[in-house]
């Protein structure tokens, strides 16, 4: 657990170091493969999401931990994220991995473990919602919610058409991942309690 934090570091280290360059590459140099398909950001993206599921997947078999499956929502949001960034129908993988990590074999698989955390919640639905309430105010909690803004704004510099709005919205993903990873290492270093009052 204490090797969280400086990987923490250390990955956002890398990925600040990874933004100056590209930006770098594509204002001074003109060259514009840093944020093509398959390159520099999208490659940063990919491992720094495969770090984050690492992180959060360390809470679920420690036995005291009663906001397992609020780390289980975050590893399938981060599969969810990395099967969206990795193009597995064009990997060198086995029919079976293609089938069900992209297209609609994706979305059921994904659809199908949010519908049964879904059902152990709603077996616990008070417990949860107060759970949920306190990670909302929590710091892992606010930094992942500051990760989703990101995100959005990613979103929008890819659906606005202006000079190189491809590089800013590959940007904003892998700045919104690193910041998704500072909120994996608060949550596995710091485990949610709920409140509930009688």
């Amino acid at each position: 657990m204490k090797l969280l934090t400086p990987l923490a570091i250390f990955t956002e280290s890398v990925i600040a170091l990874a933004i100056v360059w590209s930006g770098y590459s594509v204002f001074v140099l003109q060259d514009f493969g840093v944020f093509g398909e398959n390159h520099l950001l999208e490659n940063l993206q990919a491992v720094t999401l495969l770090t984050v599921l690492a992180v959060y997947l360390v809470p679920i078999f420690q036995a005291h931990r009663t906001d397992k499956l609020l780390c289980m929502f975050f590893v399938w949001l981060t599969i969810g994220f990395l099967l969206r960034e990795i193009d597995v129908d064009e990997l060198n993988v086995h029919d079976f991995f293609v089938k069900w990590g992209a297209g609609s074999g994706r979305n059921l698989l994904l659809a199908l473990a949010l519908a049964v955390m879904s059902v152990m919640a709603l077996m616990r639905l008070r417990f949860y919602l107060d759970l949920a309430k306190q990670f909302l105010v929590s710091a892992p909690g606010v930094m992942a919610l500051k990760s989703g803004v990101l995100l959005i704004a990613g979103d929008i510099c890819e659906k606005v058409e202006f000079t190189h709005h491809v590089f800013f919205e590959e940007v904003f993903e892998l700045v919104a991942y690193a910041v998704l990873l500072r909120a994996a290492t608060l949550l596995a270093r710091h485990k949610i309690d709920p409140k509930i009052t009688t």
